[in-house]
Parts: C-alpha cells; structure tokens; sequence
C-alpha cells in the first residue's frame, strides 16, 4: 500500500497520563498556518514572525478564550526532524489537555499522524536511513544501559556507514565485472581478479563479523531468557524471590505449589535476565498440575540458560526424557540449593552436561548476590563481541545480512571456478539489493510500514 506523505499531520508526542509536560506535534506545509491559528506569542506577533528554531512563550487559545499557558516552537523544513515544516507546542500535561489541543490541531486541517508517521517522513525525506529510524524505536524501548548503548551507536549512523562501506567495494567489483560483459575482448575480469577476490573476502569477513553479534545485540534488546527447573519443592520459587529481592513467588513446604509459570526481569550489568518459575517436574496424574508441567518443559525448550535447582538435602537428579533431551541442548548452571541443611555438598554425577556448578542456599543474601554476579558475568561474555558500533540489533537486518553474505560467497565461488561473468553479475547485484534492504534503500513497502506501525504514535 501506497501512503500519501503530502498532507499535515499531528500528534502528540509524549507519553499519555499526568506529566509535567505534554508535547504536540504537528508536520507538514500547513504546519505553520496551523500554528498561528491555535497559539497566540506574548509579545503579539504570529508565531511565523517569532523566527525559526526559538521558544516562543504564549497561549494556546480555541477561538476567543485562553486553553493553556504553553511554548510553541516553529522548525521550518528541512532543518526538522521531518525534513518539513514543524510546529512544536508544550502545554502542561495531562490526557485531557492534550486531547483538547491535538483536537484543535485536527479542525485547522491536520489529520491524526499514524504510528511512527513523524520518523517516516524523516526516513522517507532522506533525512535519516532506516538503521537509524530504527534506532530511534530501539532507544525509546531500552531496558538497560547496554540496549541504549547500542540504539544511539545506530542513531550516530555507525551501521549505516559501515553498510555503504561494504556496498562500495561491492559495486566496485561489479562495475570491472560488467566492463567484462561489455568488453570482453578487454579480458577485465582476469585482469583484476586478485583484486575482485580480495574485495568480496573483506566483504564476507565484515558481515560475517556483524552476524556473530547479532544474536548478542538481540539479547541485551530482549535479554537472556533463564528458566528455574527441577523437581517440586527444591526451593525455585524461593530463588525467584531472592534474585529479585522480593516475594514475587508463594512458597510453602507442599510440592506442587507452583502450577504456573511466572516470568520477572532483572537487570545483571545492563543485560536483561528473563527469570521464569516452573512447576516442579516430575510424572503425576493430576491434571492441573500436569498442564503446569507442559507449559515448565516449553519454558524449559525456549530458554537461552538454564538453572537446574536441586536439594542438597535431597539430591534427585533423575530427569524425564524429554526433559533430559532439552537441557543437554542448552547451557545448564545446576543450583544446589539448602546448602545450609546439609552437613555437607553432595558428590553429584549428573546425566547431561552441565556449563557451572553453584552450591548456595537461597535464604542466603550474600550467596544470592554472588549468584547475581556468575550469571551477568556469563551473559557478558556471550554478548562479549555485541558492543561493536556496526552491531546489526534486530531481526530484520540479520535476515538481510545473510542473504547478502550467501550471495557474495557464490560470487566468490562462482569467480573461483571461473564461470561466466553474467553469473557474477547476478550474485553481486543480488549482495547489494540485500544490503540496501538494511539501509532502506530496496526494503520493499509493506516492510517499511510495518517497521513503522510498530511506534507510538506521535514518535
């Protein structure tokens, strides 16, 4: 679907609720006719004739009567966000208030902005590329230091430059390859073609870089998805509680307590931890309890990490197979828990792999603390190579990374085995398309719109 970017539009920009402040946006050619219309400047002239990027101090009025002591601010195109004409007003906050003014806005001619449509217009208006349209969703999103470390490296343009950079020497080896086509006489390719072959292998080592810390990017975004298992009553809910120091969980002596999964978050030195307490597993025949033990073994099967309780009291380390089958795929810290009722550590032979052994008991604040400190320590390390300014951070642009790499490496095979040029032609072209889908430059239309529909509304 086609959208029309010609009209104005409005929206308001802040969060809805009671605020210091409420920010209305409004984009577009009329944006400044509007302006004038609904705020009247202190010192009595219109807000065009107040000059360019300057709070102007006044009234928001509807008609005759004063609605809002508020600043306005006039950002003509294409020094604006939108690469168009803008008008800024900040009112006190409150839904009402902001409805009221946005109302106004809508009967001077603006229509409502759709999700995302103030970043569109700047993507679509050349103002900024897609990575850092992106960005801008990913900063305003952040959980952790870590998240916002990286969405404003995207916002600088680390990711785009790096991908124009690659494209450069992309069409570079195209352009001597197509010279081939049109002169084969010239014999170019054969000429060059050291140098072709190490322009695509700087090319495949970058975005093979980028990928490995893709998967890392996305972690610190959404965080490590850790799940609390063993059999019932070893102590996972009381671990729960003290890793997010407070009684999410109920705990009681009975087996069993737990027949839900409960999912809390933490933040381990800027890396999300996304803690879920499963039902204890073991066979039973009742039927609740059984479908908390289906929903465990799915926690279980989506986690990145697992902590596999056990009582030190009581060590059980039988497992069922499917269980057994799911945790020897992951990595698996084993939490031998109520250390502090057992005269001392059992010696444990356990039947899959496991990555760490921690003997704690959960009551214990220090050891929990210690605890805290194992688990954002590995996480750090898996997201080790993630930090670089060029990180790819969501899905979207590993997909296209990929495929950009799958066709440079059949260009270098196919120039390896000296095929036709046409062939190269074809993959080279293939790599640039790609990488242009990361950048905005070939992302198909219904991509575009649905990166965008994900934003708020007045973003």
């Amino acid at each position: 679907m086609t959208l029309d970017f010609s009209d104005s539009i409005a929206g308001v920009a802040t969060a809805p609720g009671q605020a210091g402040v409420a920010i209305i946006r409004i984009s577009g050619p009329e944006a400044i006719q509007i302006g004038n219309q609904l705020f009247r400047p202190a010192h009595g002239k219109l807000l065009s004739e107040q000059g360019a990027r300057r709070l102007i101090y006044g009234w928001v009025t509807e008609g005759e009567k004063d609605l809002d002591e508020a600043l306005a601010c006039y950002m003509p195109g294409p020094h604006s966000f939108t690469a168009e004409d803008v008008v800024e007003i900040q009112a006190h906050g409150g839904i009402y208030l902001s409805g009221r003014i946005l109302e106004l806005c809508l009967k001077q001619g603006a229509r409502m902005a759709r999700p995302g449509e103030f970043t569109q217009r700047a993507f679509i208006n050349g103002r900024i590329d897609l990575t850092r349209a992106e960005a801008i969703g990913e900063i305003t999103k952040a959980k952790t230091g870590l998240a916002l470390e990286i969405g404003i490296n995207q916002l600088k343009g680390r990711l785009y430059e790096s991908i124009q950079g690659l494209k450069e020497k992309i069409v570079w080896a195209h352009s001597l390859i197509n010279a081939g086509i049109d002169f084969p006489e010239e014999d170019v390719v054969f000429t060059h073609e050291k140098q072709i072959r190490t322009a695509l292998q700087d090319v495949s080592a970058q975005l093979i870089g980028m990928l490995e810390g893709a998967r890392g990017s996305m972690m610190i975004r959404n965080g490590f998805k850790a799940a609390l298992t063993g059999r019932p009553n070893v102590g996972k809910s009381s671990l729960l509680n003290g890793l997010l120091n407070e009684d999410r969980a109920i705990v009681t002596d009975l087996p069993g307590t737990t027949r839900d999964l409960i999912e809390e978050s933490i933040d381990l030195g800027g890396i999300p931890l996304v803690l879920s307490d499963t039902a204890g597993i073991r066979d039973t025949k009742d039927k609740i309890e059984q479908i908390g033990i289906t929903k465990s073994l799915r926690a279980v099967k989506e986690a990145d990490l697992i902590l596999w309780v056990v009582d030190a009291t009581d060590p059980d380390l039988t497992l069922l197979e499917e269980e057994a089958k799911i945790k020897g795929e992951k990595p698996v810290f084993l939490l031998v828990n109520k250390c502090d009722l057992a005269a001392q550590p059992p010696l444990l032979e356990p039947p899959i792999p496991i990555t760490m052994r921690i003997d704690l008991a959960a009551i214990n604040h220090d050891q929990i603390l210690k605890l805290k400190e194992t688990l954002g320590r590995y996480m750090r390390e898996q997201v080790s190579g993630s930090l670089e300014e060029t990180s790819l951070t969501n899905l979207r642009q590993t997909q296209a990374a990929e495929a950009a790499l799958k066709a440079v490496e059949a260009a270098a095979q196919a120039l390896g085995e000296g095929m036709g040029e046409e062939l190269l032609s074809v993959d080279l072209a293939n790599a640039l398309n790609h990488l242009g889908e990361i950048v905005g430059e070939t992302t198909p239309d219904d991509i575009l719109n649905g990166i965008f529909s994900n934003f708020c509304i007045g973003k």
